[in-house]
């Protein structure tokens, strides 16, 4: 897919590492109005992707969840699946961008 702008292309720097959840920590970014969060369970083994605009996650209305394994391939199937919502908010609002 041929972006328009620079700031649309995949998200290829705009992820986190495995070190970085691994540690339990949260990883939240945002491209304009999208949002995204990584936010890993321990617990339960998941990593707990999301996606949202505008608002921060806490008051968001429109947040899109999906649950992946905590592993380094699970964090790439939630890139994947995040990069894939991105294009498809990008789609479904050209106004916006």
């Amino acid at each position: 897919m041929a972006y328009k702008r620079e700031w649309q292309r995949p998200l290829e720097l705009d992820r986190p590492t495995w070190d970085m959840l691994r540690e339990n920590n949260i990883y939240t970014d945002s491209r304009r109005d999208f949002r995204w969060r990584h936010c890993p369970d321990k617990e339960n083994g998941v990593i707990h992707a999301a996606v949202y605009t505008v608002m921060s996650y806490e008051h968001a209305d429109d947040i899109q969840e999906k649950d992946f394994p905590l592993s380094p391939e699970g964090l790439s199937e939630a890139n994947e699946w995040i990069e894939s919502k991105f294009r498809e908010f990008v789609e479904e609002n050209p106004d916006r961008y």
